[in-house]
């Protein structure tokens, strides 16, 4: 019997909790540190069946007995097989048995005299007065994710730093950086220039030549002054009879370092054209307690740059990503104040704001209203500030009920948000106007538009006349 124990549990409704009477627990010890004994099993498990309330829900349905035989017969059962329970309960022919069958059972329930319930705790070997409902309740629904974080979470295995060319007109040459001259002409040369750690390079017949932290436009006009003074036809312009170009060809790296609350904080090797998104990329992005809005870039001691992410997310403008320089400090600090917006957005997510920043920016944030949100209504379900919190429990927390004409003006209200809020946007009503439906045997059924004075003759031709 106690083998068959919890096959007979797992058999049970997800919905149903069965108690065992008479299992006492000792002292304080929770209810799940305790086992019933084989002496408690055998004591629920010997009464699988209650004949007694089988018989008195036959009395309570109000069915005559040849109503109860009509119906087994309907259903398919014998006349008889539910006699023995039609009777006075006396003993002798009519007495009640101590148990129930299976086909007794499957009876019962398909004329509604006994419920699934007792069903399931007869399969599982305990009375159905045993039995106490829990109500089903909903799935958890998923946690809200961070806007912003899930673009620096990319499966690469290694960063690689990107050492070709070509660089912009505004990259400073620094040392390790090779750059490639060449002549045409009336002289036909080429050279592979390396910037030395002092930041010059050497150019045959002509010498040494210092090119660190200057721009590409400026290592132009150097080299222009230092070649004429070695071949008189070099020049700059189309008629001239030996020309020269310059460009860079392999660029150096830097060290870098990302700290702070960076989901990977190290030391990172980075381009020498990389720039704080390069960085963050390389890291893993900010960690889910790390600021998007606040990313400093610290050179010398002192904040060289600060980077808002969402210029870059949400609009494509990467103007404020700084390039970066050996030695550079790339600190991710913590977020600041957190609203979650949900519904009817096309970005719902958890965003990140900064000082002044309303309900019209996240809105904005979260990419607009979808075509079916309700714009005349918007809830906001707020934690109260510590300042604002009641002494008694109960009270920490409010909801705002925000309703106006139309929330699409300016991107709804201007109305200021506090760290914790959750914005949610409604669905309009499923309701339509003007509608008639033509359902059976019709070609073509379903809704159609309705117009004043339309006739039902019009309402089967549209729906493409009766069917033969």
């Amino acid at each position: 019997m106690m083998n068959r124990l919890p096959r007979m549990l797992r058999r049970l409704s997800c919905r149903q909790l069965l108690f065992l009477a008479g299992l006492s627990l000792a002292g304080s010890a929770s209810a799940q540190a305790q086992q019933p004994t084989p002496a408690q099993v055998q004591q629920v498990l010997s009464n699988p069946g209650n004949a007694g309330t089988i018989r008195d829900r036959i009395r309570s349905s109000g069915l005559t007995p040849e109503q109860i035989r009509q119906r087994l017969k309907a259903a398919g059962y014998s006349e008889t097989l539910l006699d023995q329970y039609l009777s006075t309960g006396t003993q002798g022919a009519g007495a009640v048995p101590a148990t129930v069958s299976d086909s007794v059972l499957s009876a019962v329930t398909s004329l509604g005299i006994v419920d699934q319930q007792e069903i399931a705790a007869r399969e599982s070997g305990l009375p159905a007065t045993m039995m106490v409902e829990i109500p089903e309740t909903s799935a958890p629904k998923p946690k809200a994710k961070y806007f912003g974080l899930d673009v620096f979470r990319g499966a690469t295995s290694q960063f690689q730093p990107d050492i070709a060319g070509p660089v912009d007109a505004s990259y400073r040459v620094g040392p390790r950086d090779v750059l490639a001259l060449i002549i045409t002409g009336g002289v036909e040369m080429s050279y592979s220039l390396d910037v030395s750690r002092e930041g010059f390079v050497v150019i045959p017949q002509v010498g040494q030549v210092f090119v660190a932290n200057l721009t590409l436009e400026q290592i132009q006009d150097v080299f222009f002054r230092r070649l004429r003074n070695v071949y008189s036809g070099i020049g700059r312009d189309a008629n001239a009879s030996t020309q020269f170009y310059v460009t860079v060809v392999k660029l150096r790296t830097n060290q870098v370092f990302v700290i702070g609350e960076a989901a990977a904080p190290s030391s990172y090797q980075v381009s020498s054209v990389g720039t704080i998104l390069t960085a963050l990329y390389g890291a893993g992005g900010p960690s889910d307690i790390g600021s998007l809005r606040r990313v400093e870039l610290r050179r010398n001691g002192k904040v060289a740059s600060t980077l808002d992410v969402y210029d870059y997310l949400i609009r494509g403008d990467a103007s404020g990503d700084a390039r970066l320089e050996t030695g550079d400090i790339v600190f991710i600090p913590p977020h600041g104040p957190r609203v979650e917006i949900a519904g009817e957005v096309l970005r719902p997510s958890i965003y990140e704001l900064k000082a002044g920043e309303t309900l019209q920016d996240v809105i904005g944030m979260a990419g607009g209203f979808t075509p079916v949100a309700g714009r005349r209504r918007l809830l906001v379900s707020r934690v109260l500030p510590p300042s604002e919190r009641a002494a008694a429990g109960g009270r920490d927390r409010t909801v705002l009920d925000i309703s106006t004409d139309d929330l699409s003006v300016g991107l709804g209200p201007a109305l200021p948000l506090l760290d914790g809020d959750r914005v949610e946007i409604f669905e309009i009503s499923g309701r339509v106007r003007n509608r008639i439906s033509v359902e059976g045997a019709v070609w073509t059924p379903g809704s159609q538009g309705f117009v004043a004075g339309m006739r039902l003759s019009e309402a089967l031709r549209r729906a493409g006349g009766v069917r033969p």
